[in-house]
This record gives C-alpha cells, structure tokens and sequence, in this order.
C-alpha cells in the first residue's frame, strides 16, 4: 500500500511505527557483511530478516499504524509489503543522508496528524515486540519524550518521539557515539530520555557470530526465516573459514 491520501484514508490510529528498510539488492544492502558473505548471500540473509519482522508483527495487536519507510534508488518496496500486516503503508525515504531520511519520515507523519511515533531498525529480526510497547508508553507518559533503544555500537537500533525531530540526530549516524550525542541533543532542548535494553543489530560478522551463539541454540525459532538462510547457506561455517 503506497502513501495513503489524507482526506481519502485518516490515521486509524493516533501512532504509528515506522521499520526503516532497504530494499534486498544484492550489493546495496547489509555490505559491512561482504566479504565474507557473497553480495547475494548478505541479500538473502536481509531478505530474512524483514521477513521475519513481517511475521512477528502479523501477530502483533498493538492500535498502531505500520509503516515501511523504504531506501532503494531505482527498486519497488510493492513486494516488501506482502511481508508485513495488511494495513501496512509504504513511504520512500528522502534525502542523502541516514540523518536526512529519519528527520524527513518523522517530519511527514507528523504533518499526517500521528502524535507518537517509534522508529525501528531491520537489523534486529530478534527485537522483541514488549521493546516496541515500552516505547510507545513512555511517549505516553511524558509530552517531549525521546526514547531511544542502545544497540551494542554506540547507535541505536529504536528511536521514539511525540513531536519533530529537530536537530536532535548527529551528522554521521556511523560512529560509535551517535546514541550519545542524540542524548545530549535532546537534554540540551530540555527533552526527557528514555533509554529501552540494550540490545544487537547485525551489521558485520561478529554481530552475525554473536547473533548466532543467541539465535541458534533457541528451539522456537527453527521456523524463521533467518535461522533457515543461516543454516542453508552455512553463513556461520563461513565466517570462521
């Protein structure tokens, strides 16, 4: 589902959350994998990881509005959106920079009338959904709020807000202190911070190795579709080699 048009299909909720994505081409996504992965497997392991994330949130209740905010130059998010719920919409991200995207996608649903929105990675198939309904309460609780979910780098893999952005993202999103200068970002704007479990999102081979020590021994997750790409392809056999 594209962009829904404001006066033909209101909010059907007051919040919405976003998974920010980039299309499953071979060379244009999960590179910091490459080598030793094959461009094609990185593909097929991303592709998996937002098939997982369609699946959990099938069966998610939440009153939230899902949004795919999609990156891709010269690709189509149609088929990405057989993955998730029914009711999910697609929104191409805009700008040139990570920091210039997030800033424009909380922008535009803002204006679209959503009072709180959570923006969650694609790198952490495993997130779980309790993280997503601790976000959106603490926006609940205090008007300003910035909640934000540490990933094991110094990023994070979750940001909340109620209201714009505003400066409150670092420059370069690719350092290992962009949660911090976030957090005093917002401090500095007499924001409160809400800081979610620290948690993984797999953006090299030692993010896959320690990914894989948690993920692989679980007995509930044979199903997924990461743990079935993982095994097939022999990934972690192949980090080591």
């Amino acid at each position: 589902m594209s962009l829904p048009d404001r006066d033909q299909d209101p909010l059907r909720y007051p919040q919405a959350l976003v998974v920010m994505v980039r299309l499953p081409i071979p060379g244009l996504c999960k590179t910091r994998l490459c080598p030793p992965l094959t461009e094609l497997q990185a593909a097929d392991l991303y592709q998996a990881f937002l098939t997982d994330i369609g699946r959990e949130l099938q069966s998610w209740s939440a009153p939230v509005d899902i949004w795919l905010a999609w990156h891709g130059e010269g690709g189509d998010a149609g088929e990405l959106a057989a993955l998730f719920p029914e009711h999910t919409y697609l929104l191409a991200q805009q700008g040139d920079s990570l920091t210039e995207r997030m800033t424009t996608v909380f922008e535009q649903l803002f204006e679209r009338g959503y009072r709180r929105i959570v923006m969650r990675n694609s790198d952490s198939p495993h997130l779980p959904l309790a993280f997503l309904e601790q976000a959106f309460a603490a926006l609940q609780q205090e008007a300003g709020s910035v909640v934000l979910g540490p990933d094991l780098d110094g990023g994070y893999y979750l940001v909340g807000l109620d209201r714009p952005a505003q400066g409150l993202f670092p420059t370069q999103m690719s350092t290992d202190s962009v949660f911090q200068q976030t957090v005093e970002a917002a401090r500095s704007r007499q924001r409160r911070v809400v800081e979610l479990p620290a948690f993984l999102d797999v953006d090299d081979a030692d993010d896959l190795c320690t990914f894989w020590l948690e993920f692989g021994a679980r007995a509930d997750v044979r199903h997924w579709a990461t743990w079935q790409v993982i095994e097939d392809h022999g990934l972690i056999d192949q980090l080591g080699s």
